[in-house]
């Protein structure tokens, strides 16, 4: 029986290190979120560029869950194409072995505890300090990260080295590499790191518990293990990340099987030929060698791959649009009425975005039906790459109605609702535009920009829920006075938190960079507010009387 304090040095150290994993990832994304984005789109236009940039990139955030997740995302706003997202997954793979190498160079020939204070030490100290400057408090926090990791490390090791002395696992080894290879599978999958999983193989390696083939075979299964992160990412989504999330499985799945097969002649070319005596050397060296294997078996292939793929999720396939499937647009009356209802389902989206993004509940205003396939897990960066792709879906739509002979009402029609999707994405975007600002609000620590912050949360949730109950009327025409109402309500709101802003600048409650922040967020609120509204009088316009036109009128 294991001793009891043993295990829960073990379990501690594994949190640790999958927390300090976690704070890496964080600041690593705000660091280098724009940078890291144009860094994708622009080193992703070609299968060899795309690999390397996957590589590179994850070998910075040292999580190829996060790359993969972040692909998803990409490909199904379409700024990457489907070919190149699998590079970027193929790269993806063989960056994550960095960790390997770090761990297996520093984390075993040093006192590691030693050396992770220096950066808990000072990373907990700038977190503090730096609590309002966020480039700062983000590397402070990387510098946590950093420490944990090790730290975790080495509560790892010398639990397993404990272990080694007071539990016997030759029956398990016995049953030989291939039973490590589905114990690894099942750990990464519930633990959702390949990186930790590597360490607790490297740990039980150097500890003597198990030989070299156990934990190459290990290691094999928990780079299968991480495609599940990537699946649940697809699942419930676009055709597109859909493929993208099969790519990544069958490619893992593939080389897996391959490595599995020449497990022992590729550690025979490690260690007799490359000459890798040392353990855990050979261990990572072995897991960059067969995903670097699986590259070279693949590249030849990408384009076949992608036609492959292409063909897969097309019959039953799970569109962003709800209504305009399979509509003909030579039946332009019904194209119309689908694309109208197509239009009030892309601002029920912009609702539920701009709710998250304030972090109101959306409970009240019961937006996300089963149907519509809205999930509150997504980001903010997928429920927008959503939307994008979704207006990208109704203008083509558009433009093939346009093409058809129409009469002057229904061109009047399709001109409201063309004018409803630009009135909504520019909702959207002003939107998006501060969801950065938003996340700093709800960090801060200091409580006059949490208590104006408060303010807009409450007039918005107000402004919502007036605006929600017109979008979702049976009568729209009924409420078209209250609709104007709202523009100047919006208006008042405005001027009001400008009021409440300006007599804490007075009172030097905030900081330059918090008033230049909270001034730019209420502007965009505001803006917003004013292109929802426009949207939605577009989009009911439909069901309007013409003498009511004037009223109407007053809104723009």
């Amino acid at each position: 029986m294991l001793p009891q304090f043993s295990t829960w040095e073990f379990l501690a150290g594994l949190g640790i290190f999958l927390l300090g994993m976690l704070m890496i990832e964080g600041a690593l994304s705000k660091l280098a979120g724009r940078s890291f984005k144009r860094f994708l789109r622009r080193f992703t236009d070609r299968p060899i560029k795309a690999i390397l940039g996957g590589t590179a990139v994850t070998a910075v955030l040292q999580s190829s869950s996060v790359v993969s997740l972040m692909v998803l995302a990409f490909v199904g706003a379409g700024i990457i194409e489907l070919q190149n997202a699998i590079g970027i997954i193929l790269g993806s793979n063989l960056g994550t072995t960095m960790t390997g190498w770090v761990v297996a160079y520093f984390g075993f020939q040093f006192d590691i505890e030693k050396f992770a204070l220096p950066f808990i030490a000072i990373g907990g100290l700038g977190m503090v300090f730096f609590s309002n400057k966020e480039k700062l408090n983000e590397f402070a926090k990387l510098l946590v990260g950093m420490g944990f990791i090790f730290l975790g490390l080495e509560y790892m090791k010398s639990s397993m080295e404990l272990l080694a002395t007071t539990f016997d696992l030759s029956p398990y080894v016995a049953y030989g590499p291939y039973f490590l290879f589905v114990v690894g599978f099942v750990l990464t999958a519930i633990i959702q790191s390949s990186s930790a999983s590597m360490v607790i193989t490297l740990s039980a390696l150097n500890a003597g518990i198990i030989p070299l083939e156990s934990a190459a075979a290990m290691v094999i299964g928990s780079d299968l293990g991480t495609t599940i992160t990537t699946i649940f990412g697809g699942l419930g989504g676009t055709a597109s990340k859909k493929r993208v999330a099969l790519s990544h499985f069958l490619f893992n799945l593939i080389t897996d099987l391959l490595a599995l097969a020449l497990l022992f002649p590729i550690l025979r070319l490690i260690t007799e030929v490359l000459n890798i005596t040392n353990p855990l050397l050979s261990l990572v060296a072995f897991h960059s060698t067969f995903n670097l294997l699986g590259i070279i078996i693949f590249l030849p292939f990408l384009k076949i791959f992608a036609r492959f793929l292409n063909k897969r999720f097309t019959k039953g396939e799970l569109h962003v649009t709800t209504f305009i499937n399979n509509v003909p647009v030579e039946v332009p009356e019904v194209a119309i009425e689908a694309l109208r209802k197509e239009v009030r389902h892309l601002i029920s989206r912009i609702f539920y975005l701009h709710l998250n993004i304030l972090d109101i509940n959306n409970a009240p205003f019961q937006i996300g039906g089963k149907k519509d396939h809205y999930s509150s897990d997504d980001s903010i960066i997928e429920q927008y790459a959503v939307v994008k792709e979704l207006e990208g879906e109704l203008v083509a739509f558009y433009v093939k109605v346009q093409n058809q002979q129409l009469d002057s009402d229904t061109s009047v029609k399709l001109k409201q609702l063309i004018l409803a999707i630009r009135y909504a994405m520019t909702a959207a975007k002003s939107m998006k535009d501060i969801n950065h600002n938003m996340e700093v609000f709800n960090r801060s620590v200091n409580d006059e920009q949490l208590k104006l912050t408060g303010t807009l949360k409450i007039q918005q949730e107000v402004l919502y829920l007036e605006l929600f109950r017109i979008f979702e009327s049976k009568s729209p025409e009924l409420f078209f006075e209250d609709l104007s109402n709202l523009k100047s309500k919006s208006k008042k709101h405005y001027n009001l938190f400008l009021d409440m802003a300006y007599q804490s600048v007075h009172q030097n409650k905030l900081s330059d960079i918090e008033i230049s922040t909270l001034f730019n967020v209420n502007r965009e609120v505001h803006n917003a507010n004013k292109s929802l509204i426009l949207a939605i009088k577009e989009v009911t316009l439909d069901d309007i009387r013409a003498t009511d036109f004037d009223t109407i009128s007053e809104i723009t």
